[in-house]
């Protein structure tokens, strides 16, 4: 991402922005969530990591509010999650209400491997609605509908530089 990528997401008055710096070429996609206004970026290890994190921040940021309560298999998995998740008094992750030093997260970015943006607009139904952008797709936004129509995007994203991708194979004759 340029520089000028940097300064327009900083001058977004959304905090459910966020920037995904994939650090590895091939494999299971793993890198750092980054937000202006975490201290700190989040480390994330495959799709599944990826999309629960970004929700977890949303809930954390207040950005956008959930419309419901997540729903769990009993009471006692209700409190452990809001316990290990959310309760201020045992959140590991530093956030402020102020935008960070926008150069620490430059050089994040600017070392990985590629970069995406994910904003997220809405969270209802269980689920989150938004736009994905990224060189992978040309750098249009591309929206989806549910979480699980962002994971599929970027499962084919992992297929493709996985060179397991149809397209992939037909274009270096296999």
């Amino acid at each position: 991402m340029e520089e000028s990528g940097y300064y327009a997401l900083a001058n977004t008055d959304r905090m459910s922005v966020f920037l995904i710096c994939i650090k590895n070429k091939q494999g299971e996609l793993s890198g750092n969530i980054v937000n202006f206004y975490l201290k700190e970026p989040v480390e994330f290890t495959g799709i599944l990591d990826l999309g629960l994190k970004i929700d977890t921040l949303c809930a954390r940021l207040h950005r956008p509010m959930a419309t419901t309560e997540p729903r769990f298999l009993d009471a006692h998995m209700k409190e452990a999650y809001e316990k290990r998740e959310l309760d201020r008094e045992h959140i590991p992750l530093k956030y402020c209400t102020k935008i960070q030093n926008m150069n620490r997260f430059m050089a994040i970015g600017t070392t990985a491997y590629e970069t995406l943006v994910i904003e997220i607009h809405q969270r209802q139904f269980s689920s989150m609605q938004g736009r994905i952008k990224g060189k992978c797709i040309e750098g249009n936004y591309i929206s989806f509908r549910s979480a699980l129509e962002l994971m599929r995007m970027l499962r084919e994203y992992e297929y493709m530089r996985n060179g397991m991708d149809e397209r992939t194979d037909k274009i270096s004759g296999q």
